[in-house]
C-alpha cells in the first residue's frame, strides 16, 4: 500500500487529499483539508496575485506539507487552475511555493480539469450507460464535460466562475444585466453543444461537482447511500435559488450558517447551475462529492501502479440516484 497526496489550488480555495493506493489500483481517501485562500479575487480584478494572498497561500501550503509529511506520503502532486493560469505573476507564485515548501505546482488547462473531473466522477459513480453532462463550478471557470456510456466525448471551459462573477455583480453600472447576459450565453451555448456532440437535446444524467454545488446539495437535496452522494430535483434547486436571493448575503450567513467565503459565491453558482440544468432539460442533479483533488489523486495512483484509471476498469460503483 502506498500513501499519496494531491493538492488542488483553486480560485476560491485550496484543497488537499491524502489517499492510500493498493497495487491493484484500489484507492482509499483517508483525509481531506480545505484552505479558504481566495486567489481569484485579486487576479480577476487586477490580473495579478497580491503579496498578501501569496503569503496566505504559502502558509496554507506549509500546513499541507506538514500533514503530508506526517502521513508519510511517498508522492505529492499539485495543480493550479484559472486564477494562477491567468495571473501575470503566476510563475513567481509557483516558484515561491516550491522554494518555501518543496512542492511543485503544475498549472493545468481547462481541458485537463475536465479530464480529472471525469476520473473522479467515474471513480465514485456508475456512469457506464446513457449520456451525461459533468459540470464543475469553480471560482474562476465552469468546466463542462459530456460522456456517453462512460466515455468522455468532449469538454469545454467557460470563464463563468463564481469569484469572477462576484466582480461582475459588483459593477454598479452593468452588474446584474451583464451577469444575466453572460449566464444566458453560456446556457445557450451548452444546449447547442449537447445537440452537436450527442445528437439530441436532452440528457440522461446531470452531475455537479465543486464546493458550491455540494453546499447547494446540502440546502436542497438529500443524501443517498453510505457514500453520501446527494440528489436534488430541479424544483429543489429552484426553491434554493429563490431562498438564497431573498436572504441576501447577511441572511445566508446568519440563517443558513454559511461561512463568509461560501455565503457570497453560492448565489452566482446556483444561478449558473439552474440555467445549465434548464438549458439541457435536466430533471435532477446528482452530486458525487468529489472534485479535482480526488481526480488528481486517482490519476497519480493509476500512473504509479500502472493500472487503468477507474473509467477504464470494472469497479463496484454507486448507482445514480433515482
Amino acid at each position: 500500500m502506498t500513501t499519496l497526496a494531491a493538492i488542488d489550488v483553486g480560485s476560491n480555495a485550496m484543497r488537499l487529499a491524502i489517499g492510500k493506493a493498493e497495487k491493484d489500483g484500489r484507492l482509499e481517501i483517508v483525509k481531506t483539508v480545505r484552505a479558504p485562500v481566495r486567489l481569484g479575487w485579486d487576479v480577476f480584478a487586477h490580473g495579478r496575485l497580491s503579496n498578501r494572498i501569496i503569503d496566505r497561500a504559502v502558509d496554507a501550503f506549509r500546513e499541507f506539507s506538514d500533514l503530508i509529511r506526517r502521513s508519510e506520503a511517498s508522492q505529492t502532486a499539485a495543480i493550479a487552475t484559472s486564477a494562477v493560469r491567468e495571473a501575470g505573476n503566476g510563475r513567481l507564485f509557483t516558484e515561491k511555493i516550491r522554494r518555501e515548501t518543496g512542492i511543485g505546482v503544475r498549472v493545468i488547462s481547462g481541458l485537463e480539469e475536465a479530464r480529472l473531473m471525469h476520473l473522479a466522477v467515474s471513480w465514485k459513480l456508475d456512469i457506464g450507460t446513457g449520456d451525461a453532462m459533468l459540470v464543475d463550478i469553480g471560482g474562476g471557470s465552469v468546466e463542462l464535460a459530456l460522456t456517453s456510456n462512460g466515455r468522455l466525448m468532449d469538454s469545454r471551459s467557460c470563464g463563468l466562475g463564481t469569484v469572477r462573477m462576484l466582480h461582475v455583480l459588483s459593477d454598479r453600472r452593468l452588474g446584474r444585466d451583464r451577469f444575466d447576459e453572460l449566464v444566458k450565453d453560456v446556457a445557450d451555448d451548452a444546449s447547442a453543444w449537447v445537440r452537436e456532440v450527442l445528437g439530441r437535446a436532452a440528457l440522461d444524467v446531470f452531475i455537479g461537482t465543486g464546493g458550491n454545488v455540494e453546499a447547494i446539495g446540502d440546502l436542497s437535496g438529500r443524501r443517498v447511500g453510505k457514500r453520501a452522494t446527494s440528489y436534488a430535483h430541479v424544483s429543489d434547486i429552484d426553491r434554493t435559488l429563490s431562498a438564497l436571493e431573498a436572504l441576501g448575503l447577511d441572511g445566508r450567513r446568519r440563517e443558513l450558517r454559511l461561512k463568509d467565503d461560501r455565503a457570497d459565491v453560492i448565489y452566482p453558482a446556483a444561478v449558473v447551475l439552474q440555467a445549465l440544468m434548464n438549458a439541457v432539460r435536466a430533471a435532477s442533479l446528482t452530486i458525487p462529492r468529489v472534485g479535482l483533488r480526488e481526480g488528481l489523486l486517482i490519476d497519480t495512483a493509476a500512473r504509479r501502479t500502472q493500472t487503468p484509471p477507474p473509467a477504464d476498469r470494472p469497479r463496484q460503483k454507486q448507482p445514480i440516484p433515482v
